[in-house]
């Protein structure tokens, strides 16, 4: 009877995160070779309900060789940054005061983060910015 077989790597636990390398880090790059670094989120944005006139901050971290270029994007477009909306220094997104007007002037929707480096770029998941009604 032959030995049974063992697995090389120990087993995870359910729900955890499998983190494959994607990438190929060299010390010094050599001309006419290719140089890969990695690029991955560490906080990605995540589903809010949020009453008109609040704060909300979404969460976006990226990490890989910088620099490390994060923007914004809402329902596919660009967000521009303004006195009320701006990008923090760890690539979060600080809305001061959320708007609920209808139409362009709502803040609600889908964000994303955009994270880009000299070697690429990554997108991170939709998170829903939703609004409440305040119950008096």
């Amino acid at each position: 009877m032959a030995p049974a077989l063992r697995p090389l790597a120990r087993p995870r636990p359910p729900g955890m995160l499998l983190r494959a390398p994607l990438f190929l880090l060299l010390a010094s790059c050599v001309p006419g070779v290719w140089c890969f670094s990695e690029l991955f989120f560490m906080n990605e944005p995540q589903d809010v309900t949020v009453t008109r006139k609040d704060p909300v901050v979404l969460d976006c971290q990226a990490h890989g060789e910088v620099p490390t270029k994060v923007t914004w994007l809402k329902n596919g477009a660009k967000v521009s940054e303004n006195k009320r909306i701006q990008v923090l220094s760890n690539g979060s997104l600080y809305i001061s005061e959320v708007e609920g007007k209808r139409g362009e002037q709502s803040d609600e929707g889908f964000y994303q983060c955009l994270a880009m480096n000299k070697y690429g770029a990554i997108l991170s998941q939709k998170a829903h910015l939703t609004l409440s009604s305040k119950c008096v």
